[in-house]
Formats: structure tokens, C-alpha cells, sequence
């Protein structure tokens, strides 16, 4: 604005729009909402930090009574060149039991 001082230096209309009188006007049911809605915040918000502070951790291990059952594993791979008596499997467990060579070839 050439010359400034004038009283309105903000652009009309684009960001700044004037939001219209009925829906500024404060209603018993926008206030009735409106704690409604806290209230439902808060209670929500607190049981879940009950619910997340009273929370425990357990842990169990079960030990397998049948050390000698074997569990049978069929699978199917195609590897070319490499012959059978160079062909071995190896399985671990999750105890860190390592059982070599468990093929027949």
C-alpha cells in the first residue's frame, strides 16, 4: 500500500475469513459436548495408564519330556552339480541343541 496508515492492513478475505456469528455463539448443548467430551478423555486416559502400570511380565519355559522322539521334516530344494554325498542338514533348536548331519543322503 502506497502512502501506509491505513486502519485495515490486512488483506480481505484469503487466510484471515471472519467466521459468522451463529457459529461462535455459545449453546448448553456445545457446552453439554464439551464435557462430555473431557470427561471421556480423561476417564480414558487413566485407565489406560492403570491398565499399563499394572501389567506384569511372566515367563515360562516348558521342558519336553521325549528327548528321543524325532519330528519328521520333509522338504524338496534342486541344487545342480552338487551330489548327494556332499549334501548334509544341520538343524538347531531353540536351546541351542545342534544336531549335525541328520540325512541319510
Amino acid at each position: 500500500m502506497a502512502g501506509g496508515g491505513g486502519s485495515n492492513s490486512r488483506p480481505s478475505g484469503g487466510m484471515y475469513k471472519r467466521v459468522p456469528k451463529d457459529l461462535t455463539e455459545a449453546t448448553m448443548l456445545g457446552a453439554l459436548m464439551s464435557v462430555l467430551c473431557i470427561t471421556t478423555v480423561i476417564i480414558l486416559f487413566f485407565s489406560e495408564t492403570y491398565a499399563f502400570l499394572r501389567t506384569s511380565v511372566s515367563t515360562t519355559l516348558d521342558v519336553d519330556e521325549t528327548p528321543d522322539q524325532q519330528i519328521r521334516l520333509n522338504f524338496n530344494i534342486t541344487v545342480h552339480n552338487l551330489r548327494c554325498a556332499y549334501a548334509s542338514v544341520d538343524v538347531w533348536d531353540a536351546l541351542g541343541t545342534n544336531r549335525q548331519n541328520v540325512t541319510s543322503n
